[in-house]
């Protein structure tokens, strides 16, 4: 009975939650329907103030706050009408979609572009599919394109707000990456002193929350402008604590980098008096090959404001800096320069140049005399109406990250992610990255000059050096291209290494310099090869086994390799001393010895790379089938 009498109470409860549940369903859907209606006969606030009641009693019912958007923006009020379409956004963003993307259309009519670039990027943000991102992003691209008739339309183009882990409403700005897109380094405005902040992507491939550098080399003075060198032991960076407190109105911000020492940066290190002057000098850039410094001073003998200018390492020293000319500086700003990977493509930033906005982004190519052709504008959605001040492209060149302080920032400037198109594409690289190491005792080798030359060895494309800490090194190598790495270090033999980039290589693979030693045999290969007992000749298997180690002894030999075969056969010598018959298999083994080196003599082969032995064996029990030859593949230096 008590069983029945519990199941029966049970029963009530539920009957009654549901009924409760079903009259308030009933009750919400009365009380909505009676506001659309306050709405529909063009009461606006008599239905604002109904939906404001009902969205106290229920708070979480997405379709009343995208009303009261609506409503609060046909009021005019259009901070309340963000908040609304935020809160909704919040609670469920597929729900919230339909009606809010039909309120921004409404906005667009109006010319309220802003306020609808704002919904949209909240909503690009959210947890939605694909394919309404996509939707997202190319109703953002007609909004910006509405905002400047004159803009030209790149369709397929769309950016990315990095979010939380990189962006706050302080300035977030001149971003730029380790070769391999590993780490990123930025500027951020903190309470107006600049720092450095870095961060590294996580197992997904997003970036993780960014951290202040520290101390060195950020200081209680502006810090800024800083970029990580291809390898991320370094850091070029401006400093303005030098000479006067407002640097860069009054001239003494110099330029620096520090470098990474036990994982700490190291105190800024001061460039000498040929680039660094008591005019302004900041945001540096150099090359990837360690070759050429970009960066922008207000120094004498610019064509007005700031130029770009350029110092080359030639002789352990950097010469005298060079105006980039009239092609690039104008009599305005021209700044945030950045050199592709590629050494040819130039992006910078300029208000001198004819653009959307207060600055635009560039791009120009070197010409081969080595002068530069006139910059293209990136053009929109890239470039706004704001300003656009600084940029970063990937090895590759099918992606970049630049800062703009466009409608749906945190705050000031953000850092964005863009994909590219091919009138501003750089010729693709990719990064090639790992240690330098003793192959045998596999300590890693500091400090070593790693030569990239064209694969004629006339002409030397680089030099980069293992970094001091950890031996590691990065490169850049252009897709298309055959290159020769040569390495020379005291106490080990020269290495060398030819290298086809392809383009379906990706954007970094690991490539491991293993030095060695003279004096040091190493075995790559032992084992048999075994002959036909009826036509005395290599077995198909054997064949495709001795095809394999040609292509690859031929394929160290131009690596510099000193490889050789040993070949070693055998011969049964008789039971007894007065068996004749070892002359017989004499013969044979030595048959079995030049078939073999005739074979490697095809493949061009010299003599002193082939070594042969015949050994003579005594077998007294059953005969011993002799149709096997040992191949043995050492490696001397």
């Amino acid at each position: 009975m008590k069983k029945v009498w519990l199941c029966c109470v049970l029963l009530s409860v539920t009957h009654l939650l549901y009924s409760q549940k079903t009259d308030s369903s009933k009750v919400y859907l009365k009380e909505i329907t009676a506001c659309q209606k306050l709405a529909e006969s063009g009461s606006t606030d008599k239905a604002l103030q109904c939906y404001v009641k009902l969205n106290q009693r229920y708070p979480k019912q997405v379709k009343v706050l995208t009303r009261l958007a609506k409503l609060a923006y046909d009021k005019k009020d259009r901070i309340l009408a963000l908040r609304y379409a935020n809160e909704a956004i919040d609670i469920n963003p597929k729900e919230a979609y339909t009606p809010l993307v039909a309120l921004t259309k409404k906005m667009d009519k109006q010319d309220d572009y802003n306020l609808a670039i704002k919904i949209l990027n909240r909503l690009s943000v959210a947890q939605l599919d694909s394919f309404t991102l996509q939707k997202i992003e190319e109703d953002k691209l007609h909004l910006v394109l509405s905002t400047n008739k004159n803009a030209v339309a790149i369709p397929g183009i769309y950016l990315q707000n990095l979010g939380d882990s990189i962006n706050t409403k302080e300035n977030e700005f001149l971003p730029s990456t380790t070769l391999d897109g590993e780490q990123l380094v930025f500027t951020r405005n903190v309470q107006g002193n600049e720092d450095f902040f870095i961060s590294k992507k996580d197992s997904t491939g997003k970036f993780r929350k960014a951290s202040n550098i520290g101390y060195p080399p950020n200081t209680g003075f502006p810090d800024g402008a800083a970029m990580i060198s291809a390898d991320g032991h370094y850091l070029f960076y401006q400093r303005c604590d030098r000479r006067s407190p407002n640097g860069i109105e009054s001239g003494g911000c110099d330029i620096a980098f520090s470098y990474l020492q036990d994982s700490v940066w190291s105190s800024p290190q001061y460039f000498g008096f040929t680039i660094n002057t008591t005019w302004y000098e900041g945001m540096p850039c150099l090359s990837s090959d360690n070759r050429d410094l970009y960066f922008v001073s207000e120094r004498q003998g610019g064509l007005g404001g700031k130029d770009i200018w350029v110092s080359h390492y030639e002789d352990d020293l950097w010469s005298v800096p060079e105006n980039l000319g009239p092609t690039i500086n104008t009599s305005k700003d021209e700044t945030s320069p950045y050199i592709h990977p590629d050494n040819e493509t130039l992006y910078f930033s300029s208000d001198g140049h004819p653009g959307l906005g207060k600055s635009d982004l560039f791009v120009s190519r070197k010409n081969k005399n080595g002068s530069w052709k006139t910059p293209i504008n990136l053009g929109s959605p890239i470039n706004t109406t704001g300003h656009d001040a600084s940029i970063y492209v990937s090895a590759r060149g099918d992606y970049g990250y630049c800062a703009s302080d466009r409608a749906d920032s945190r705050g000031g400037f953000d850092i964005y992610r863009f994909n590219t198109y091919p009138g501003i594409q750089p010729k693709g690289t990719v990064c090639m990255k790992g240690f330098v190491v003793d192959k045998y005792t596999g300590k890693k080798l500091k400090q070593v000059d790693i030569d990239i030359e064209n694969i004629n060895r006339t002409e030397l494309l680089g030099t980069s050096k293992s970094n001091a800490g950890d031996g590691s090194y990065a490169q850049a190598l252009q897709i298309g291209k055959q290159y020769l790495l040569h390495v020379e270090e005291g106490g080990y033999r020269p290495y060398y290494r030819k290298l086809s980039i392809v383009d379906s290589m990706q954007e970094n693979f690991i490539f491991p310099i293993r030095l060695k030693r003279p004096g040091i045999s190493d075995t790559l290969f032992q084992g048999q090869l075994i002959l036909d007992s009826v036509t005395h000749q290599l077995d198909s298997l054997s064949m495709t086994l001795l095809d394999s180690l040609l292509t690859y002894y031929h394929s160290e030999q131009a690596d510099s390799a000193n490889l050789t075969f040993l070949l070693n056969a055998n011969y049964y010598s008789g039971d007894s001393i007065s068996d004749s018959n070892y002359l017989f298999y004499l013969e044979e083994g030595e048959k079995k010895l030049t078939y073999l080196e005739g074979i490697l003599n095809k493949h061009k082969l010299k003599c002193h790379e082939v070594m042969t032995d015949l050994d003579m064996i005594i077998y007294d029990d059953e005969k011993r089938k002799f149709d096997t030859i040992e191949v043995v593949l050492i490696e001397t230096y």
